[in-house]
């Protein structure tokens, strides 16, 4: 397999054709890191592709010594957080004729589906809190959180992500954990048998 490097000079002298190879090999990631700030499918397939569409317009401004995908989610994120501003400035609409719309909600899977129907509606109520969970944190932990625990990231391509120290991502990643410790330990003990 070519590396990212040979890729994107490929793309530079003019082979424009071969940046398919890098879409191929992180949209789904690019995907993930999006549907898991958004929580939508759509939503998360067009800030994804936009992404994808900055990196490739600012490609003659990525630093070869750096890795591409840290580079590529980077801008992902700024487009989940530049969608949340532009979300605000808008005014909501409310229906109250029609029900919420569930695609895309649940952003876990339960990763035992041998148990019984009750317990797989257990594992999916779960998933739906700690997905609300995560949403409601601060966007910095959210971030931290997601990159790490949700796309396996190792902390250095956290903070590069993100811009910032490892030390900074170590105590977003705390202050997550200890939120949804404290969001989702009511709900662990009601869901214990007695």
């Amino acid at each position: 397999m070519t590396s990212d490097a040979e890729v994107i000079e490929a793309v530079l002298r003019g082979d424009i054709d071969r940046y398919a190879e890098l879409v191929n090999r992180y949209q789904r990631a690019a995907w993930t890191v999006a549907y898991s700030f958004v929580g939508n499918a759509e939503d998360a397939k067009e800030l994804s592709q936009n992404g994808f569409v900055k990196a490739y317009q600012h490609l003659r401004g990525f630093r070869r010594d750096a890795s591409f995908s840290t580079w590529l989610y980077r801008i992902v994120v700024n487009e989940c957080k530049d969608f949340f501003k532009r979300k605000a400035r808008r005014p909501a609409a409310v229906s109250l004729a029609a029900e919420p719309d569930d695609e895309g909600a649940v952003a876990f899977e339960p990763a035992d589906t041998n148990g019984s129907p009750h317990d797989a509606l257990a594992d999916r109520e779960l998933a739906r809190q700690l997905h609300q969970a995560i949403q409601r944190l601060p966007r910095r932990q959210q971030t931290a959180f997601t990159l790490h625990h949700l796309q396996g990231m190792p902390v250095e391509e956290v903070a590069g992500v993100m811009d910032c120290r490892i030390g900074t991502v170590k105590t977003h990643l705390f202050r997550a954990c200890e939120q949804l410790r404290v969001r989702l330990t009511p709900y662990l003990r009601e869901g214990i048998p007695s």
